[in-house]
């Protein structure tokens, strides 16, 4: 019975740290992606008061990020894009909008995955915290 206790407890304790969210803080991070994707861009990015910006990439892009639910959010452009943009395009902004999935977290690195939906993932790799 006691050893049936002790089990219980383990359990217990571990089910309790899967569940804690996984938020970006304010700071600077560096993106690295997993090795399949080791061709995308590479960029880093600022958070200061919700709101991101892109350091080495189009630094005029901010975002606000937009929490979807328990570590799931998006980055949603301030700015609407510029241009004319067809009818097809516009239906593909707002019904394919990809969202980020942290999948586990330390204290300075989260794991994400990048979803395009829930059975379609763009890309995955870690954001670094660099300070």
């Amino acid at each position: 019975m006691k050893n049936l206790v002790y089990l219980f407890l383990l359990v217990s304790t571990s089910l309790n740290n899967l569940q804690t969210p996984c938020i970006l803080q304010e700071g600077h991070y560096k993106v690295l992606y997993d090795p399949q994707f080791s061709n995308y861009p590479k960029f880093e990015f600022e958070i200061k008061d919700q709101v991101v910006t892109e350091i080495n990439g189009n630094p005029n892009q901010n975002f606000i990020i937009e929490n979807l639910g328990e570590n799931t959010f998006r980055f949603k452009p301030l700015s609407k894009p510029s241009g004319t943009l067809t009818e097809f395009q516009k239906k593909i902004i707002t019904d394919g909008i990809p969202y980020y999935e942290i999948t586990s977290c330390t204290k300075d690195t989260l794991s994400f995955v990048k979803r395009v939906n829930l059975h379609v993932i763009s890309h995955s790799g870690k954001f670094v915290k660099l300070k």
